[in-house]
């Protein structure tokens, strides 16, 4: 493991799948599914599911559709996935997933691309026909402040970095429990599961590491959730 702090691959910016992010101020009774139908119905390529968007609905107990990627350019056919996700914001909405309808998985890019489409295609119909709210693009290209927001957090983390052998003498892993220590006092907005293909793309690890210290995150969360209850 001594290797890994003088590998020389440092790209500035890690792929991930994009995040969307919405917000919608509705009113006198108007729903989620109202505002999917509008979207699809004026904006060429795409369509909404009545059935498919009232069992995901149901599914997730909150507000929640889809809208169909039909023909939009050259993008393969996909169902976008948008709810509700916390209830103490019911205004507020994500793209949970983006699902293909003619083939059994997309590559990141394809992913992307449809995420990316739909996003800019209803930002713009939402001005045009002025439904109020926003629309948040996250990524795809994450720099390490993006995965671990708050500074104290990243600062430990870094730290962990700049060890010799992060993932092989005991000295170096008390660097990273106490980073884990510090994410579970104060979890924010951590997206540990971004941290393998930031490791793998921007510090030059093995994905075999990557999967292995994102491993161990988890594992020591998890305890110290056990600890806490016990």
């Amino acid at each position: 493991m001594g290797e890994l702090s003088c590998l020389g691959f440092h790209p500035r910016i890690v792929k991930t799948h994009v995040e969307i992010r919405i917000r919608l101020s509705l009113k006198d009774g108007t729903t989620l599914h109202d505002v999917l139908r509008q979207f699809a119905r004026k904006t060429q390529g795409w369509s909404f599911p009545v059935k498919e968007s009232r069992d995901y609905q149901h599914s997730n107990r909150r507000p929640a559709g889809f809208v169909d990627c039909d023909s939009v350019g050259r993008l393969k056919p996909a169902h976008v996935a948008i709810a509700n996700l916390d209830q103490k914001h019911p205004n507020s909405f994500r793209v949970t997933n983006i699902i293909p309808k003619k083939s059994s998985s997309f590559t990141l890019e394809e992913y992307n691309a449809i995420g990316l489409a739909f996003a800019h295609q209803f930002g713009n119909w939402r001005r045009k026909n002025r439904v109020y709210g926003e629309v948040r693009i996250i990524g795809p290209d994450k720099k390490l402040k993006d995965i671990i927001p708050g500074e104290k957090s990243r600062m430990r983390f870094e730290a962990w970095l700049r060890t010799p052998t992060p993932l092989g003498h005991p000295n170096d892993l008390y660097v990273l429990n106490c980073f884990i220590c510090h994410l579970f006092r104060h979890p924010g907005r951590v997206r540990t599961y971004e941290l393998e293909p930031y490791l793998v793309q921007d510090r030059g690890w093995t994905p075999a590491l990557a999967h292995e210290l994102v491993a161990r995150i988890e594992t020591g969360l998890a305890l110290l959730r056990v600890d806490r209850k016990f």
